[in-house]
């Protein structure tokens, strides 16, 4: 039985993922990256249900395996993928987080990881992928749909990134579209269960970080109170050196959250079991 792996992140975009490959008689195996923000116990929770709701589906087809979910502190540095990330991410404004996702593809011997890319000119892993020249779709004997990147035709550095994964066909769809998917398939009460704020204000989304904002202006106001859409639009009035002085704020304060987080989980480890670094967690 052929192992489908996916990066579930709790949001729209991983979820419809995650739900299009359990239509099919494959071994669904998500995987989850903990570093320690601010919004990973609300992206937990929303992986934890979303799994239940999967698993309760008629349709599913998959054997949907449990979370593995290891620390980023774990991964190994990888200098080849170190100095690629280095080389475009001027150029592509590609987050931190693709490093991390192909050092543990790679470390993990994972040679076809899904992550989920939504069809938004917006978003940065889109652009790059979308304008690499070296985009191909896949479709396998089973009628499973996704996209790899060609070598010959991809640049080294971008190509260096994204060798082990696939990009399933939510990069395809908007986000509407994907909604419309996910109802078509029986998940229209999982969509409210979904997360994507990294700075959650009072258990809610914040409206004022970049998913935030992405959400909004493509059409997910109904996910938000009245405080969050109010802080949305004093945000678009904000000047930009108020905006880079409260991103700076934020930013520290998230590796303060962060650093505490990591140190008090290792010293946990090495008190009860001199091992600084868990077994992955497992929902």
């Amino acid at each position: 039985m052929r192992t489908v792996n996916v990066l579930f992140t709790g949001g729209v975009d991983s979820s419809f993922t995650m739900m299009y490959y359990s239509k099919f008689p494959v071994i669904l195996q998500p995987y989850y990256l903990r570093d320690y923000r601010m919004s990973e116990p609300y992206e937990l929770r929303a992986i934890h249900r979303i799994l239940k709701d999967i698993r309760k589906n008629p349709g599913t087809k998959a054997e949907v395996r449990n979370l593995i979910a290891p620390p980023t502190y774990a991964l190994g540095l990888d200098i080849e993928i170190w100095l690629a990330y280095q080389s475009i991410v001027k150029s592509t404004g590609l987050g931190k987080q693709y490093y991390y996702i192909a050092c543990f593809a790679k470390q993990a011997g994972i040679s076809d990881l899904n992550i989920s890319l939504v069809h938004f000119e917006g978003g940065r892993g889109y652009r790059a992928v979308n304008n690499s020249g070296g985009l191909y779709q896949v479709e396998d004997s089973m009628g499973m749909e996704f996209y790899r990147l060609d070598p010959d035709k991809t640049e080294k550095n971008l190509y260096t990134i994204f060798e082990n994964v696939c990009i399933p066909p939510s990069f395809t769809h908007t986000k509407q579209e994907e909604m419309e998917e996910m109802k078509r398939m029986g998940f229209a009460d999982s969509i409210e269960k979904t997360w994507f704020c990294q700075r959650p204000i009072n258990g809610e989304p914040c409206g004022m970080c970049e998913p935030c904002h992405d959400a909004i202006k493509m059409g997910f106001e109904w996910r938000f109170t009245p405080e969050g859409l109010s802080r949305y639009e004093e945000d678009l009035l904000t000047p930009k050196w108020k905006h880079k002085l409260r991103d700076l704020k934020l930013t520290l304060d998230a590796k303060v959250y962060n650093t505490k987080n990591r140190c008090a989980l290792i010293m946990r480890h090495m008190v009860t079991t001199q091992n600084p670094f868990p077994a992955p967690r497992k929902i």
